[in-house]
């Protein structure tokens, strides 16, 4: 599979991570594409919490730059519903 993504995505110099081949696994098993999302951020939560208790301990912020600015605490809403 791996092969045939660099043949066909390479030469537009994209370079797929794991949650490309993760997609096309939770497809073939029924997962809801809306729910891709939440999958693969399950997956870096222990990583997140391992930086932030880093930070915490050596005072330190080490990415600023992902400090979460959004909006909060809202209902999900189904892509076919969304305007």
């Amino acid at each position: 599979m791996e092969r045939v993504v660099t043949e066909r995505l390479g030469a537009k110099k994209l370079y797929p991570n794991i949650d490309f081949y993760s997609g096309i696994v939770f497809r073939a098993i029924g997962i809801p594409t809306e729910i891709f999302t939440p999958f693969f951020a399950m997956g870096r939560v222990s990583g997140w919490l391992a930086h932030w208790i880093e930070q915490l301990s050596t005072n330190r912020i080490y990415r600023p730059t992902q400090q979460y600015t959004g909006l909060r605490n809202q209902p999900f809403v189904p892509i076919e519903e969304r305007g």
